[in-house]
């Protein structure tokens, strides 16, 4: 998801009614950027490619390019040109991107979100391209491990941790603090600079 850069100035449009990001600075969000790099540790650990699919305006490709350059394989921008975009538009969106991407390529063993939305703190994308796809779901992921054909989820909990065993493909959020990003190579950088863009 892509959002203001923390500590940007944020500036209202001369009617009041909305935010006038003409100068203001994107990234992505802490929990999609700690989703990114577990793919990116998956992929290392268990072989396959990591695709990272973002919903956005033209300029968020500049959020793609970065999953790229931490050894992100394939991008996918599914481009919209307003913001007002609701949790059910983008889970639909993103469950039909996710289905074609998958009748050429094949299904994906995880679809990993972001816990939740940095924006409005909602929990419902993941949980209704799940839903969508008919793959379970696991929310408030800190640790995934992969046995065969099983995921098996960690998430904290009052006694302690809870661990769920789903068999793939399934949908996973997860939460920051699963791990810790990495920053991007100049390597990374410039190689980020080739991959396309679909």
């Amino acid at each position: 998801k892509r959002v203001p850069a923390p500590g940007a100035k944020i500036n209202i449009t001369a009617d009041g009614q909305a935010v006038d990001t003409a100068y203001l600075a994107f990234t992505t969000s802490p929990h999609e950027e700690c989703a990114v790099e577990a793919a990116v540790q998956l992929v290392e650990a268990n072989g396959g490619e990591a695709t990272v699919l973002t919903l956005g305006p033209a300029e968020a490709e500049e959020q793609l390019r970065y999953a790229a350059s931490v050894g992100v394989g394939k991008c996918v921008l599914l481009p919209i040109d307003t913001a007002d975009w609701d949790p059910q538009r983008t889970a639909a969106a993103i469950t039909a991107a996710v289905q074609g991407l998958e009748a050429t390529d094949g299904a994906f063993d995880l679809v990993l979100f972001g816990n939740e939305s940095a924006d409005s703190g909602n929990f419902q994308v993941g949980v209704r391209v799940a839903h969508a796809l008919g793959r379970p779901m696991v929310n408030g992921v800190k640790g995934i491990d992969i046995d065969g054909g099983t995921a098996r989820a960690k998430r904290e909990a009052d006694a302690g941790v809870e661990v769920y065993a789903v068999p793939m493909p399934a949908v996973l959020g997860v939460k920051e603090g699963i791990n810790l990003p990495r920053y991007p190579t100049m390597k990374g950088r410039l190689n980020a600079k080739k991959v396309a863009v679909d």
